[in-house]
């Protein structure tokens, strides 16, 4: 009987790879934030995946893309964090894409993190497996191609093309990642698998958001939760600029309207009863610039 592995997985790839909806496919439901638009994924996000042979820590790093402001860089600097201090590392690239010079900066940096050079040769210090994915985007022979660009551009311990919406390799990468793990107990039990309250309800919040809004408000958007009372949340929403408050409130409200009725639902799901909820909209100008402000949010 073979033994039980526990260990950290860093979720590694540039914006829009698939990160956070691979997460979600491999623990069954919906526990990341996923959307269209860079910066989805802010700060390290762990998520504890049981499997039958072992406990994976998924570790959803923020996509690492050529920084634009100080929250950019503090970014991909927790992203290079976790994966310096992860038992495997996961890199993804999208099957409909070519393999770009974002795709070959991260592994670029994953060498300089994760290998070492001996007899000339360098070899990875950790297991490190390519994943192509959104193998439902692409034809076979696009995949064939993919697979063999990133099996030239680094000796990848594995590569495998997986698609999260088809669940195409998904049982395979779930055994790879068992594999992947040192032997030892489960690190973490289940009391430890939920995220605070306040902090689970801002993401909510947050993902109901992204859809009804447009070019940079996105990157520009914070929102925060606080508890009042049994049943009561108010939810802070910070933007950039003065101008940006009348986007996020919308006509007459239109816009929180839309977001309440989208977020409440899920709320109700995860908290088990109807909230109370309240909306403040306020302004942080240039936060994604201010250190004191990126402290504030939690962006270190």
């Amino acid at each position: 009987m073979s033994e039980f592995r526990s260990g950290f997985v860093a979720i590694v790839g540039r914006p829009n790879s698939g990160k956070s909806t691979l997460i979600n496919s491999l623990m069954g439901r919906k526990v990341a934030l996923s959307s269209s638009f860079p910066q989805t994924t802010r700060g390290e996000d762990r998520y504890i995946l049981n499997l039958p042979s072992c406990q994976a820590i998924l570790v959803d790093t923020p996509g690492i893309g050529k920084p634009r402001t100080l929250l950019g860089e503090r970014l991909n600097g927790e992203a290079l964090r976790s994966i310096a201090s992860a038992d495997a590392a996961l890199f993804l690239t999208p099957a409909d894409e070519e393999l770009g010079k974002g795709d070959r900066r991260i592994i670029t940096n994953l060498h300089s993190l994760l290998s070492k050079r001996r007899d000339g040769k360098s070899e990875w210090q950790i297991p490190v497996a390519a994943l192509v994915t959104k193998a439902d985007e692409a034809g076979k022979e696009e995949i064939k191609e993919k697979v063999e660009e990133v099996e030239e551009a680094a000796n990848f311990t594995k590569v495998l093309a997986v698609s999260s919406f088809t669940h195409y390799h998904m049982e395979e990468l779930k055994e790879l990642i068992s594999s992947f793990l040192p032997e030892g107990p489960a690190l973490y039990g289940p009391e430890d698998e939920k995220k605070t309250l306040e902090e689970e309800a801002a993401q909510i919040v947050r993902s109901a958001f992204l859809p009804l809004l447009h070019d940079e408000l996105p990157h520009s958007l914070v929102v925060r939760c606080e508890r009042v009372g049994e049943r009561g949340l108010i939810f802070k929403v910070y933007v950039e600029k003065e101008s940006q408050k009348g986007i996020v409130i919308g006509k007459g409200g239109s816009v929180l309207t839309k977001v309440r009725s989208e977020a409440i639902p899920e709320l109700r799901a995860f908290l088990g009863f109807n909230p109370s909820v309240r909306f403040e909209v306020r302004v942080a100008k240039d936060w994604q610039k201010d250190p004191k402000k990126l402290d504030f949010f939690g962006y270190y």
